[in-house]
């Protein structure tokens, strides 16, 4: 009978979370604050927690012990918060406030673990695009969730509800916003790689000391510009570490572009991605631009060109994405593009961008020494992303078929924005209309590079 009991009594104080939640008036009764029922809503939170990490990892992976602190680090802070809330000896008033967020913390666990899980087997891609704002939103609402939860079950005067209330939100609420929870149940590091290709990668000592200098190192690496002879430079940026389409088709094209067009010597690779990070330097705006920088004044500005790749997934607001958790990086918009490539003193220039709403680079990037290849236009998601894909529906029509045999961007940008047409139709996937521009200036230049390489190919052949 004693079991039944407290089975009806954590039932209760299921239903008082979604309740909550929704901001509806729960009693005290009907969360039952007692230790047997605090202790079980926690259990449930991180068993839940732990099944969504192992439903992502699957049975090749251990447990995380810092990100499995870090979840019990809510037992403190909620207890110390309902210390601070209660006024008499009463071990169920001291447990109110505990029990409430504990119950609450529930459906929000649920309803994010569920949608992230659909964004990583692409049942809704578009969860993966706006995660970053879906984080927001489930912080600000856990700030009114709270808040209204100590207003209406604390007998406290109103200055007392506020300090509690600022305090629940700094030991509750801020250290979601600033160490967003990862997985308890991660991949083991992958011991042939050298660093640790795993969630947190990127926070591994390995990858401190692979990545210390790396920049530099890889910039050190370029050839200078041979006088009289249109050089091409390439500078090649994977930006979102979370999909490996990204870092495959940056490899397959700067690799094209080594052996098709002379590239090899004069090429600069940032990526983001576990696989890689004793390969190559991480990409941000940051390494970009200071690798535009150096190029700049290694290369011939007057003669050579650059080729400047950036894929990644984009926003309507035209953002790209850099991603690389557990570090923050800044998104890269059209005018840090600008302001980057210009400080760079690079005259001649190609431009290609991979991501949904892409063609909202073209207006603040176009000029008369400018050519411009996005893989949609400003209002348009683009294709072929995905952790199983090799490469993007732009990166692979105009970089593994079209510039394979031409060596004209304007060409090949006219046989791949075909293929990408026919691959969009078969799918029945809305047109996500690549844009192309050039400058006078640009195609007037262009055919000094296209016709070197295409005299030294025949000579090859």
């Amino acid at each position: 009978m004693q079991s039944r009991g407290f089975g009806r009594a954590y039932t209760r104080a299921l239903g008082a979370g979604w309740r909550l939640v929704a901001l509806r008036p729960v009693s005290r009764e009907a969360l039952n604050p007692t230790p047997e029922n605090f202790a079980a809503l926690v259990a449930t939170d991180v068993l839940l927690t732990f099944a969504v990490s192992f439903a992502i990892v699957g049975v090749r992976g251990e447990i995380n012990i810092y990100e499995f602190q870090r979840l019990l680090t809510f037992v403190p802070a909620a207890l110390l918060v309902g210390l601070l809330a209660r006024h008499a000896d009463d071990r169920r008033e001291l447990l109110v406030l505990p029990t409430a967020f504990a119950a609450a913390t529930l459906p929000f666990t649920i309803i994010s673990s569920s949608l992230y899980l659909l964004a990583q087997y692409g049942w809704l891609p578009l969860l993966e695009i706006y995660w970053e704002y879906f984080d927001y939103l489930a912080i600000t609402w856990s700030v009114v969730v709270i808040v209204v939860a100590i207003w209406r079950l604390v007998g406290q005067t109103q200055p007392e509800k506020t300090i509690t209330a600022i305090v629940a939100l700094v030991l509750l609420v801020a250290p979601n916003f600033w160490a967003p929870q990862g997985l308890v149940w991660a991949p083991r590091p992958d011991e042939s790689a050298g660093v640790a290709a795993s969630f947190h990668s990127l926070a591994e000592e390995s990858a401190f000391y692979a990545q210390q200098d790396a920049l530099e190192r890889e910039l050190g690496a370029l050839e200078p510009d041979r006088p009289g002879t249109v050089d091409l430079y390439v500078l090649a940026a994977a930006l979102y570490a979370g999909e490996d389409v990204f870092m495959k088709e940056t490899r397959m094209i700067t690799e094209l572009l080594d052996e098709r067009f002379d590239a090899a010597g004069r090429t600069v690779t940032l990526v983001n991605n576990p696989k890689t990070l004793q390969e190559h330097p991480v990409a941000s705006l940051t390494s970009i631009t200071r690798a535009l920088k150096y190029i700049g004044e290694t290369m011939n500005t007057q003669e050579d060109v650059l080729l400047l790749y950036l894929t990644s997934h984009g926003t309507e607001q035209h953002d790209l994405a850099v991603d690389f958790r557990p570090i923050r990086f800044s998104s890269i918009d059209p005018p840090a593009l600008k302001a980057a490539l210009d400080e760079s003193g690079i005259r001649w220039r190609i431009v290609v961008v991979s991501a949904c709403y892409s063609g909202g680079f073209v207006d603040a990037l176009k000029d008369e020494r400018t050519l411009i290849i996005t893989a949609a236009s400003a209002d348009r998601q683009s294709f072929g992303c995905g952790s199983t894909s090799d490469a993007t529906y732009l990166a692979k029509a105009l970089f593994g078929d079209a510039l394979r045999q031409t060596h004209s961007f304007e060409s090949a940008f006219k046989r791949a924005n075909s293929l990408i047409e026919e691959w969009e139709r078969e799918k029945g996937y809305t047109a996500s209309q690549p844009q192309f521009y050039v400058g006078s200036a640009m195609r007037g230049k262009l055919p000094e590079l296209e016709q070197r390489l295409d005299r030294m190919h025949t000579t090859h052949k």
